[in-house]
């Protein structure tokens, strides 16, 4: 598949003072055309290794919520 080809410049995304670096152009496009909130929801969960409790934490929702943010992101992932 061609989300996980290495690009010369990889995208970096900051997320709670963490810095996630996406190496696929297209891939770091389609994250970026995401709404901030599912964006950082889906990089904190597959980058960062945080499940939806602990991520529910940070931002003060609960965890249902997060994992429907990021059902829905993943769903828009797959549109594109």
């Amino acid at each position: 598949d061609s989300y996980f080809e290495k690009q010369d410049k990889p995208a970096v995304f900051l997320v709670f003072g963490k810095e996630v670096i996406v190496d696929n152009e297209r891939f770091a496009t389609v994250l970026s055309r995401l709404p901030k909130l599912r964006r950082e929801v889906l990089l904190i969960y597959y980058f960062l290794g945080y499940r939806d409790g602990a991520i529910g934490r940070l931002y003060g929702r609960c965890r249902s919520l997060i994992n429907r943010r990021r059902d829905v992101a993943l769903k828009q992932l797959r549109k594109e």
